[in-house]
């Protein structure tokens, strides 16, 4: 069929240089849903005009309603790519047989404006913060504050926009308007002349390239106020300790012989028999936050050097001194009511290891080796190593994280993929995690990343830029929803999330979180050929059926696409550009006529009230 007898249509194609893969774009969606190839057309046709105009950066989609043509600009051809996505998007939700174009296609991003500023939406908790069990025994306490974080690892002296820490606000701030709340500091000790950070001179020293002062008293209180300003911004903030050894000419190997058996890593490695060393270090890892405010631990290379019983002698001495924090292993565990959990919590050792995917990175959702509804509701590739091959075991814990990337990676994973940020971990029921740089798809030579200088201008390139606004959107629904992306059941595998079922739209598994009548969908596009496709809501898995009419928000804009019965919405139409995601908020707008209780939230609430119960009676 082509324009001229699809009698509804009569457009032609209106282009300038610059904008041909666009228009290419727009032809091959019109062609494949609409039978429509823009070859002939009746007298006086209206026009979809292609441009490229303005900051580069900006883009936007305009109706006008006087003339009936359809106004797509960029100021390049990045940007008009998002502006063509977003027309074809709205085009084929409100669309059936026929295109059909209206004011709710207007919309635009204009960089000038600033974007999306997610600083407003953090909020420091700190010691004010009720403790929650993170595993059925509730043995472990953890602080509530968890349930927001969104962490990246942060080497400030590696950052254009930092180096010593009291030249860190402007990072601070960045991170604080991207929406990340927790910041995983890579060792802070001195390094000394052949340390590099995880080798240094030991936990109660300090860089001075990080500090800013050679004098370790000073150093502290510059920590401190460091950590001071990020609270203020509503960031947490987390030490990374190393406890196999120190380098050589550690002054602690010549006044404590006996501290060390051996070598490790190339250096000196610690003797954990030695009940000297084990209370100087419990004594001077207590101090280091009591005295400068820090809120937790990532422990190098745990629990496979200390175990369980020291970080857990540093936990209880913390809480008896009032400050409740959170402990990490960098490697897999049982946790043993120790650490909160582990840094790689998604990673299937059934199929490779870490030190592959380190050299060679992949991503275990964004990449479809593992059915991430699967992972969530059945354990898979979560957790302890030894575990995730017990059906019974796997994955009962509340928290898991999926780290996207860290310092170890030698190369870069995201590399501008919503699907392997956004998908995988933002929306996902799992503590988002991943190496400075990545949300605005930065330059980096392959290498181990802990060494890689990062340039923060690169940020404002028209492509960084426009990926990291589509970030801070992703982080501000994950936080404007937070009843939805901050529901963390004690027992994982009771998450709030379930399979949607999607055609044409690549090979992952779509998804959607879900809380009271409210229910947000997340499909993820894998297939570079995909001309769009349908999506089917689950409305009784997501406990919002009964309603007489719902609508459905398309989350990047704001924009209600349209409202009707659940006969009428149950299944649309979208598009979403490739190596992208979508996100529609799909809530109940009329009266509910069914009685229905969310059982597994019920039965956790329960569970979590007699749990508590249990844990003021054992005190």
């Amino acid at each position: 069929m082509n324009a001229k007898e699809n009698a509804e249509f009569n457009y032609e194609i209106e282009y300038e240089s610059g904008c041909e893969n666009a228009v290419a774009t727009v032809k091959k969606v019109f062609s494949s849903k609409f039978g429509i190839d823009f070859s002939d057309f009746t007298e006086n046709p209206n026009a979809i005009i292609f441009s490229i105009d303005g900051n580069e950066s900006d883009w936007s989609v305009d109706f006008d309603e006087a003339s009936g043509d359809v106004i797509l600009t960029g100021g390049s051809e990045i940007a008009l790519k998002y502006a063509v996505e977003k027309f074809l998007e709205i085009v084929l939700m409100t669309s059936k047989a026929t295109p059909c174009f209206s004011s709710v296609l207007d919309y635009s991003y204009c960089a000038e404006k600033g974007g999306t500023d997610n600083s407003e939406l953090l909020e420091y908790c700190g010691d004010n913060a009720k403790l929650e069990p993170s595993y059925s025994d509730g043995i472990l306490m953890t602080p509530e504050w968890v349930d927001s974080l969104v962490m990246v690892e942060l080497r400030p002296e590696m950052a254009s926009i930092g180096g010593t820490l009291p030249e860190c606000e402007k990072l601070i701030d960045f991170y604080a308007s991207v929406g990340v709340n927790g910041i995983w500091l890579p060792p802070i000790y001195d390094r000394g002349d052949y340390g590099n950070g995880y080798s240094n001179y030991g936990i109660n020293t300090l860089e001075p390239a990080i500090t800013g002062t050679s004098d370790y008293d000073e150093g502290w209180k510059r920590v401190k106020a460091f950590i001071d300003y990020a609270h203020s911004k509503g960031i947490y903030i987390f030490f990374d300790i190393v406890t196999w050894g120190t380098v050589y000419d550690s002054p602690l190997t010549f006044e404590h012989p006996d501290w060390f058996d051996g070598e490790d890593w190339g250096n000196a490695k610690f003797n954990w028999d030695n009940n000297e060393l084990r209370e100087w270090f419990v004594k001077t890892a207590v101090e280091n936050i009591l005295k400068t405010g820090a809120d937790g631990y990532r422990c190098d290379c745990e629990p496979n050097y200390t175990g369980y019983d020291i970080y857990g002698e540093i936990r209880q001495t913390l809480k008896e001194n009032g400050k409740n924090i959170i402990i990490i292993c960098e490697d897999t565990g049982s946790r043993k009511g120790v650490y909160d959990f582990e840094q790689d919590g998604v990673f299937d050792y059934s199929f490779t290891d870490r030190g592959t995917v380190y050299s060679n990175p992949l991503n275990f959702f964004g990449d479809g080796y593992v059915n991430i509804v699967d992972s969530a509701k059945k354990g898979k590739a979560i957790g302890y190593k030894k575990w995730q091959s017990n059906a019974l075991k796997r994955g009962k814990s509340k928290y898991y994280v999926n780290c996207i990337t860290n310092h170890d990676y030698q190369k870069r994973d995201v590399c501008g993929s919503e699907i392997n940020i956004g998908y995988s971990a933002i929306l996902a029921p799992y503590i988002p995690l991943w190496y400075m740089g990545d949300e605005f798809n930065t330059s980096a030579p392959d290498g181990v990343q802990y060494f890689n200088y990062i340039d923060y201008d690169e940020a404002k390139d028209a492509d960084n830029a426009l990926f990291l606004e589509s970030v801070k959107k992703m982080i501000n629904v994950h936080r404007t929803y937070s009843d939805i992306f901050e529901y963390w059941p004690t027992n994982h595998r009771n998450s709030n999330i379930c399979k949607v079922e999607t055609t044409d739209l690549g090979s992952l598994q779509s998804y959607a979180r879900y809380a009271d009548n409210k229910a947000v969908v997340v499909v993820a596009n894998n297939d570079e050929n995909s001309c769009g496709g349908t999506v089917k809501i689950p409305f009784n898995k997501c406990n919002i059926s009964g309603y007489k009419t719902y609508k459905i928000t398309d989350l990047s804009t704001g924009k209600t696409i349209f409202e009707g019965s659940k006969k009428e919405v149950e299944e649309f139409s979208t598009y979403v550009g490739y190596d992208r995601i979508g996100m529609y908020l799909v809530e109940g707008t009329g009266n509910n006529n069914l009685f229905r209780l969310d059982f597994k939230k019920i039965s956790d609430n329960v569970l979590t009230f007699f749990l508590n119960c249990f844990t003021i009676l054992r005190k």
